[in-house]
């Protein structure tokens, strides 16, 4: 990822509106209902957790059926355009030392 996004509101926002806006919002185009419940597999893992995998862009322990699996490569690039498509993702802020 080129930029660093806020994880944590990332989360808070995926978690605190229902999952039918959501799919509503974000399965379009290149963003498939396989994708979107990917990410909610991981939403639903602790916050730290997803903005650990967030940030890193890697995959939690879970289990993945085959069209996930096919997924992977380029999930969190698919992910980080639709959410930016929507203006759903913010600047990290920076902490002053």
């Amino acid at each position: 990822m080129s930029a660093i996004y806020d994880g944590n509101l990332l989360h808070s926002f995926l978690v605190n509106t229902p999952e039918s806006a959501l799919r509503k919002m974000l399965i379009s185009g290149p963003f498939t209902d396989v994708h979107f419940n990917m990410l909610m597999k991981f939403v639903r893992t602790s916050e730290n957790e997803f903005c650990d995998h967030f940030y890193a862009a890697t995959f939690p322990k879970l289990k993945y059926n085959a069209k996930e699996i096919v997924l992977k490569e380029k999930f969190w690039e698919l992910c980080t355009n639709a959410l930016n498509q929507h203006g759903l993702l913010s600047p990290a802020q920076k902490v002053a030392a």
